[in-house]
């Protein structure tokens, strides 16, 4: 999520709001993340929310002046991958922002911080059930997450 935030920030389009919780026990306890930018950050055609599922990857709502206004749903066909690396995530928003274009590109190459990402989120799950992580945190080191994100469970 840092990365992905950071990122955006460089390109000088930080989204209005960023949400970053997982889901219930229910649900499987798995995470995801929503940005969005109001139609102030847009230049007055509607807003865009970008939203990360864990399993599933990206999608992305072109949505009205209002927040609950959405107009489009739909998976962001540009990334091939769940975990895309943040640089391409900030491409993809970049042209969605500024344009509400989706970008004619596919990214297939897959963040290099994935498996330790997918690691914590498997780890955090096996805590929550009352079992020990399998992970490198339960030997007492503590792996990154790309180059800025330090491992921490996202979900309390």
């Amino acid at each position: 999520m840092r990365a992905v935030d950071e990122a955006l920030a460089a390109r000088g389009i930080p989204p209005g709001s960023v949400r970053a919780d997982c889901t219930g026990r229910d649900d499987g306890l798995t995470t995801y993340m929503w940005l969005t930018w109001d139609v102030s950050r847009t230049g007055g055609r509607g807003g865009i929310r970008l939203h990360w599922k864990e399993r599933q990857g990206w999608f992305y709502a072109l949505i009205g002046t209002g927040p609950q206004d959405v107009l489009l749903y739909t998976v962001l066909p540009t990334f091939r991958t769940i975990f895309p690396a943040p640089g391409n995530v900030a491409d993809v928003a970049e042209q969605l922002v500024r344009f509400r274009t989706v970008p004619d590109v596919e990214h297939r190459t897959e963040w290099d911080g994935a498996a330790a990402v997918r690691a914590a989120a498997r780890d955090y799950r096996r805590t929550a059930f009352g079992l020990s992580p399998n992970g490198p945190q339960g030997s007492g080191a503590e792996p990154k997450m790309g180059s800025e994100i330090t491992e921490r469970a996202a979900c309390n």
